[in-house]
């Protein structure tokens, strides 16, 4: 068991949002954060995390932090992310 970082990331990696590039939003997030998938960064801060499918397809692709959903990602959309959840 890992302690989570204080905001947890998770790329839906469903076929939905997967078709329309989920992976290359997991990563920009790994390549921004400088961590793969199932890590936490040294500051505790972040934990990026990947799920199968958060039921949002029609928001494809889809992130989630700490519960809030981020519907139609995109590369842009990562530092928003991350600036809105610091």
């Amino acid at each position: 068991m890992k302690k989570s970082g204080k905001f947890v990331i998770r790329v839906c990696l469903g076929t939905a949002c997967y078709v329309r590039g989920a992976e290359k939003i997991l990563h920009k997030f790994q390549e921004t954060l400088g961590i793969k998938e199932g890590e936490t960064t040294s500051d505790g801060l972040y934990t990026l995390e990947t799920v199968r499918c958060v039921g949002a397809c029609g928001l494809a692709p889809v992130v989630q932090v700490n519960g809030k959903t981020y519907g139609n990602c995109t590369l842009e959309s990562v530092q928003q992310i991350l600036e809105e959840n610091k």
